[in-house]
């Protein structure tokens, strides 16, 4: 009764009185420029609708200029939000000149309008704009995206405008975004924190579900536009969990008539073709993209592991084993995507799209491996010298197939009354993923002693709705509420040497969720916006043994609040407190034990979600060609999921347990400038201090990492980019990861009058090899006997790739891309990678 009473209560919180305010979603006024006289501050308002002549579309960011009709002088100004809608509020009496310009269209003027004692508001209703008749490819555009751009909620990192990203993936693009680093297994890190959710366009995938370091090797870079990375979500994202969120933007034209582009790469890591097709007539949109990727790499590893056992007579031993080997690593992947848009009338959309990814990796790894034992010397308390106690060489093959599917389907109404709207979405998405682990251990000579083969059929399915409802209250203020179900069905079935050891389950996760967002203005400079979000999670474990299965359900309320303050014109405070929730995914609830080698790694069906309290204060500031952010932040976790290592006799296991508690406080700066008007920077630094607890032991540690790029224009089409980064060791609860770097060097050609390109590409071109050092130290939860391990591996990542880029089509412009609401399943703690030298 108390779940449906939280839901019912937010979702018909429309009905409680509010306090006046404008919508924080609103453009704000922007600032007069030099010289211009500042308006005389009034009561009146003036708003209206900018459209698209031709489509009646909304104009996105149409900039508006209020002119003093008697002095001729710019007073205030503003831009169009999504919806094309405006405000002005505090106009003084008087009579005006609205000057409406966007690029694209020919600029419009609306004269004699007035505010005058009587009337204090002046409804324009919908304005048209006429789009320019020029195409496209002959309009000269002076201003131009910086590679990175803070804006108000989220740092957005423009990929296509690094050319170093040409002809890569997306783990490639990922190394150079702010904030975020990866580690040697691709897995990706937020201000130090894994727990990060990763969308595409907006919307979730079950093929992040398993390993997100795999998946993304899976997108190439040609087809990313964007990625955002939002630190410090809303009430309205999901309880995504510790870090934040980073949604991948692919590209999509959004021309009139077939616009297309393609992209062939050939390299000595990595090949990759990928294709674009748009068409857009009246209100009918379609969009195809489908390309292929194959990436090959090889690698050495030197492992040392050394643990204590106790004999059956009381006698104390010291084990120690040793790795040493080479292993290659040869994907390939394929992946399609259609969208459908459809605009029924003015006041209807409805949008349609499926994608589909399948891709296979394959490890090859041979290692010669020697077993020592050393008994304990009773008088000295020591070991005796370790004595040879087995010999053998290690064959391992594995391989990872994927497939996965995603489907959608988004319905819009725009209401009569401005800011009215209603979006309901559906989506569903599936991964199926099957692994083969195929181990032979050979004598030195050459005979098979045994084989071991392990397999596994993972499926992981997630049907989700959504209601998103936005409604206008009194005074210009908006309240946005909404509800939605997320059901969720995992299952996993093993077998080892071909038999099925009652390793098989079925794991359902069911969420319900209903949010409020609020926000107004305290004053001219300060706004607050603050929600509320309150979720109900159902869940059930079926294992094959019944004695096994298990069932819990609990809920939550997720508080938001944010507070922004514009110190000046050109510099802004934003501090923000959030409590979010994380559920843990296929790869942490798996038991299948994957072997590799004398390690076994396996997932644990009864992990719990994590709760995360987080607290940031950011200030951001921009003057002529320099833009700066800097941030502090501090995040604490309870029941926290770490990674567990045990080793036991010849193995070393490793699993996952709610057993941490997580404390993270850091400071970030990232920043951008344009020393000369051909030459960019740009750099990101963070530094963060870790601290782990559990009950059986603990580590801390500062720990950083450095992303900086460079770009210069020579002219006639030629270009050269630079980027590199470096991370410092890592901090884990029971050892440490060592530090890496990496650059990259590109230089670019434009052909065919810029409708072609072509790339050269240099990954580490100075460095054959990265060496990735890892030691864990412990005491064993079976035996409470210590143990410790070692490992260094070399991954060959020096790499060339040539890349020829070619767009087609009629480039002639119909109107501004339509931002669309979309579902954003952001709530669960996703994998990191399997492992091995890729």
């Amino acid at each position: 009764m108390k779940k449906f009473l939280l839901l019912t209560l937010l979702s018909c919180a429309s009905s409680a009185p509010l306090w006046a305010q404008n919508p924080v979603n609103t453009p704000r006024p922007q600032a007069a420029p030099a010289g211009v006289a500042p308006a005389v501050q009034g009561t009146g308002r003036i708003t209206g609708t900018i459209v698209d002549a031709e489509s009646s579309k909304p104009v996105e960011f149409a900039t508006i200029a209020l002119i003093n009709a008697s002095t001729g002088k710019t007073v205030d100004g503003t831009v169009t939000d999504d919806k094309g809608r405006f405000s002005l509020a505090r106009v003084a009496n008087g009579t005006y000149t609205l000057n409406i310009s966007f690029i694209g269209y020919e600029t419009k003027e609306m004269k004699q309008v007035t505010i005058s004692p009587s009337d204090q508001t002046a409804n324009l209703n919908r304005i048209t704009l006429a789009p320019a008749q020029t195409k496209l490819q002959e309009v000269t555009v002076v201003g131009e995206k910086p590679l990175i751009e803070d804006k108000v909620d989220r740092l957005v990192y423009n990929a296509e405008k690094d050319i170093t990203n040409t002809g890569g993936t997306a783990a490639d693009v990922m190394q150079k975004v702010p904030s975020i680093s990866l580690d040697q297994d691709g897995n990706i890190q937020m201000r130090g924190s894994g727990n990060v959710r990763v969308l595409i366009n907006g919307k979730p995938s079950t093929m992040m579900a398993g390993s997100v370091a795999d998946a993304l090797k899976q997108i190439p870079a040609d087809v990313i536009k964007n990625v955002e990375v939002i630190t410090s979500p809303s009430a309205k994202y999901d309880a995504e969990g510790t870090a934040g969120i980073i949604n991948i933007v692919t590209k999509k034209n959004s021309l009139a008539g077939v616009t297309g582009s393609t992209t062939l790469t050939a390299g000595t890591r990595g090949s990759n073709g990928n294709a674009n097709v748009s068409m857009r007539q009246g209100k009918l949109g379609v969009n195809v993209t489908a390309g292929a990727t194959r990436f090959y790499s090889k690698g050495t590893m030197d492992q040392t592991r050394t643990n204590q056992e106790i004999s059956k007579t009381g006698e104390k031993f010291e084990n120690t084993t040793t790795q040493l080997g080479t292993s290659t690593v040869d994907g390939m992947f394929g992946f399609g995507q259609l969208g459908l848009d459809y605009d029924i009338n003015e006041k209807n959309t409805l949008s349609a799209g499926i994608r589909v990814n399948s891709g296979e990796f394959k490890l090859r790894s041979h290692q010669l491996t020697n077993t020592f034992e050393a008994a304990q010397n009773e008088a000295r308390n020591g070991f005796l010298s370790p004595r040879l106690t087995d010999e053998y060489n290690l064959s391992m093959k594995n391989n990872n197939n994927r497939l996965s599917m995603d489907l959608n389907l988004d319905y819009t109404h725009q209401f009569k009354k401005p800011q009215q709207e209603l979006t309901l979405l559906a989506l569903y998405s599936q991964t199926d993923q099957d692994n083969n682990m195929n181990l032979g251990y050979y004598e030195l000579e050459g005979p098979l002693r045994f084989n071991n083969m392990n397999e596994n059929e993972g499926l992981n399915k997630e049907l989700t709705f959504q209601a998103d409802y936005a409604h206008p209250m009194p005074k210009n203020t908006l309240l946005e509420v909404g509800a939605k179900g997320i059901l969720r069905d995992v299952s996993s079935k093993s077998l080892y040497n071909g038999v099925d050891l009652n390793g098989a389950f079925n794991y359902d996760q069911n969420v319900i969720a209903s949010y409020l967002s609020y926000g107004f203005n305290l004053n001219k400079k300060t706004a607050l916006r603050f929600g509320g979000r309150y979720e109900y999670t159902d869940v059930a474990g079926d294992f094959v043994n019944p004695a096994q299965d298990f069932a819990t359900n609990y809920d939550n309320f997720i508080p938001n609040i944010t507070l922004a303050y514009d110190l000046k014109p050109n510099m802004k405070l934003r501090t923000t407190f959030t409590q979010r929730i994380q559920r843990p995914q296929l790869f942490f609830l798996n038991p299948y034990r994957q072997q590799q080698g004398i390690n076994v790694t396996y997932g644990n069906p009864r992990l719990d979600a994590e709760l995360t309290d987080s607290y940031e204060i950011n200030y951001s500031t921009f003057f002529k060609t320099t833009a700066l952010n800097v941030s502090a932040y501090m995040r604490v976790t309870d029941n926290a999921i770490e990674q567990v290592t045990e080793v036991l006799r010849d193995t070393t296991f490793t699993t996952y347990n709610n057993i941490a508690k997580n404390k993270t406080y850091g400071m970030s700066l990232s920043g951008s400038t344009k020393p000369v008007p051909a030459w960019n920077i740009n750099g990101n630094i963070n530094l963060y201090y870790v601290e782990l607890n559990a009950p059986f032991a603990s580590n801390d540690g500062v720990m950083y990492n450095i992303n900086v790029s460079s770009g210069y224009t020579f002219g006639k089409g030629i270009s050269a980019q630079f980027s590199g980064g470096f991370n410092s060791s890592r901090v884990q609860l029971q050892g440490e990861a060592s530090s890496f770097s990496y650059h990259n060097l590109a230089i670019r050609k434009e052909l065919f009058e810029k409708k072609g390109a072509i790339s050269l590409g240099m990954d580490n071109p100075f460095r054959r090899a990265l060496t990735f050092e890892n030691r864990l130290a412990g005491e064993n939860q079976t035996d409470r006997l210590p143990f410790s391990t070692y490992s260094q591996v070399q991954q060959y990542n020096r790499g060339f790739r040539l890349t020829f880029e070619y767009r087609f089509g009629k480039m002639q412009q119909q109107g501004p891309p339509k931002r669309k609401k979309s579902i954003r399943n952001d709530d669960a703690k996703q994998g990191d990678s399997t492992g091995g030298v890729q």
